[in-house]
């Protein structure tokens, strides 16, 4: 329901602003009216240049023809949310004394979850976007304008070890015997451990624009402050969404008739890259020396989904070292890498505020939402059911269910938030 109602909202706006846009081209329709403006003078205008205004009372002045008369520079600091990854507890913890067999069994008395059952990567982050553009015509009509902007990555991070206190655990669904179990990471009498965990999401974006004026200006001129105007924009875009979630530990058993030690890794990764046609619209509004640009983006094209599962399990015994595929949620029955492609549409709304400080410098104020559907995420791709008789162990026979199995999932991906920067206005 919810992306059914922004895409709605996303596209009543568009329809707003493209009236409001054809009512002011049908009002500016009439002759060009040129008046001396000497008592709106701005002082932040070139000076020596006669100004006047139109029909809408904006002032304005002959463009320069130079290159770098047409050429604007803008940087920004981002500070987004995003949204998380859901995932399933992934370590457990139980009071001391619990029987190893309920030891961080979900559902059990006393269980504890440590990391896991909720959003890795969720809340606020930093970046950067930085915009450049150059009006090909002196009359402002049409324009060639690039963008990028970076999330400088978010993390989460989780390390525990015991020596049997506290006891530590990997909680899973037993596929075998039916009931939640768990893999013992530090258990008094049984094995000593460690855990740590890491997670990390990234998102970049790049786009090329054609921009044009959709309410021409008047002759060979430009308004003072830039005025009002509405312009199409078309072009191209791409947008990278790229997630990992990583386990590692080492184990030693704490058995006298089974001495040894086990090393493993394992690594969810997941890639979104878009690419496709770009198609929006800008509506800036001039007050003085202040003005308000609204933007309305929409993406259409192919997203290419990238998923890869990997692991690894080394155990070491009367030092012999013996190398296993796979862990405890990565098993040859899921691991390898896999690839989707899906046709998505991707909106993008912003506002931005900006206050002429000098007549080249304008500071910028701006709020942005991007909404991603149909991604996948690292933690989404986990399968928390397995089938023990699969975990890396040389005594282990190979029988029973093919689990944890590979199941593409898909999500959806929102961030938005502020922006703080500075525009070069040449």
């Amino acid at each position: 329901m919810f992306p059914r109602l922004l895409i709605i909202t996303f596209v009543s706006l568009f329809i707003a602003m493209t009236s409001q846009a054809w009512a002011q081209g049908v009002y500016s329709a009439g002759p060009n009216v040129i008046v001396n403006n000497s008592a709106g003078f701005d002082p932040y205008a070139s000076q020596g240049v006669q100004g006047g205004v139109d029909l809408f009372g904006s002032g304005y002045a002959p463009m320069g023809q130079g290159i770098s008369d047409r050429l604007w520079i803008r940087g920004e600091y981002l500070y987004w949310t995003t949204d998380g990854m859901d995932t399933p507890p992934l370590v457990t913890t139980s009071p001391s004394g619990t029987a190893q067999t309920q030891a961080g069994v979900l559902g059990e008395p006393g269980t504890g979850v440590l990391f896991g059952g909720g959003e890795l990567n969720d809340g606020g982050q930093s970046g950067f976007r930085a915009q450049a553009g150059f009006w090909v015509t002196s009359q402002g009509t049409f324009a060639i304008e690039g963008e990028y902007f970076a999330l400088l990555g978010n993390d989460d991070q989780f390390s525990a070890a015991g020596n049997g206190s506290p006891l530590l655990s990997r909680p899973f669904f037993d596929t075998t015997n039916d009931r939640e179990s768990a893999q013992l990471i530090s258990y008094p009498g049984i094995v000593h451990g460690g855990l740590n965990i890491t997670s990390d999401t990234d998102l970049q974006s790049a786009m090329v624009n054609v921009r044009a004026a959709l309410i021409p200006t008047f002759g060979d001129c430009q308004h003072y402050g830039e005025p009002d105007r509405v312009d199409w924009i078309v072009g191209y875009r791409n947008l990278r969404l790229k997630d990992r979630l990583s386990f590692s530990e080492t184990l030693e058993s704490q058995r006298s008739g089974s001495p040894g030690t086990i090393a493993a890794s394992e690594q969810f990764r997941t890639e979104n890259r878009f690419d496709g046609l770009q198609l929006g619209i800008i509506h800036k509004v001039a007050m003085n020396r202040a003005s308000l640009e609204s933007t309305l983006r929409v993406a259409v094209g192919n997203n290419s989904q990238r998923v890869n599962i990997s692991g690894d399990t080394a155990i070491t015994k009367l030092g012999v070292i013996q190398t296993f595929p796979g862990g405890l949620l990565t098993q040859t029955s899921n691991l390898g890498s896999y690839r989707e492609e899906d046709f998505t549409m991707i909106p993008e709304l912003g506002v931005t505020l900006g206050v002429r400080v000098t007549s080249w410098f304008h500071a910028t104020l701006g709020y942005s939402l991007l909404y991603f559907p149909n991604v996948v995420r690292a933690a989404d791709q986990i399968d928390s059911n397995v089938n023990p008789n699969l975990i890396p162990e040389p005594s282990n026979p190979v029988t029973g269910s093919l689990q944890p199995r590979f199941r593409l999932v898909e999500t959806d991906y929102w961030a938005h938030g502020l922006s703080f920067g500075g525009q070069l206005q040449f």
